[in-house]
């Protein structure tokens, strides 16, 4: 599939079969999140799968905050997560001297980790769904999440239940988000 395919049928998945992810699909997704460059080449992630029926039911409770309010309402469904945690990073002196402030790119950096891994289990004919809400001290208190490491985001993994129900893709024209040698 060609990458401008892959953008216009990438979208999120929120029902997924009764199947099982393999670990090494898992694990090929991460590889595809290992390999994303990112300021300073600092790598300012890790990546924890959960796949394991204790653990997603744990993960699906970490992903509800004070109030009941989930990001993840079908996520007993789902057979797979991967948790992109914020890790220290360690940037060049001149990048601190000057933001004064060594975390300055690692949102990004993940943001960036998480399409390639979203687009790397497209291929292996996975569906994907990045999850933003989630409770930072239940992840810290059920995964062993040490303080100071944010789950920045989740990314719900499985096979999808939905067949061929393509979702027309609602985005700003190019004109709206696109200006040409000055701001306009």
């Amino acid at each position: 599939m060609k990458f401008e395919e892959m953008l216009l049928k990438r979208e999120s998945c929120r029902a997924y079969q009764d199947r099982a992810v393999s670990r090494e699909d898992l694990l090929k997704i991460c590889e595809a999140g290992r390999l994303t460059p990112s300021g300073c080449n600092a790598q300012p992630w890790k990546f924890m799968i959960v796949d394991e029926s204790e653990a997603r039911a744990k993960m699906c409770d970490a992903l509800t905050v004070e109030g009941g309010k989930t990001g993840a309402p079908w996520g007993k469904s789902c057979p797979a997560f991967i948790a992109l945690v914020e890790q220290k990073a360690d940037v060049k002196p001149l990048v601190l001297d000057y933001y004064k402030d060594s975390q300055v790119f690692a949102q990004g950096d993940i943001g960036m980790a998480c399409m390639n891994m979203c687009y790397q289990a497209m291929e292996l004919g996975l569906s994907t769904c990045v999850i933003g809400l989630n409770d930072q001290q239940k992840m810290e208190s059920s995964f062993g999440i040490p303080e100071g490491a944010r789950v920045r985001m989740v990314l719900a993994i499985g096979y999808s239940a939905e067949k061929n129900t393509m979702r027309p893709k609602i985005r700003k024209s190019l004109d709206e988000i696109v200006c040409i040698n000055k701001w306009s």
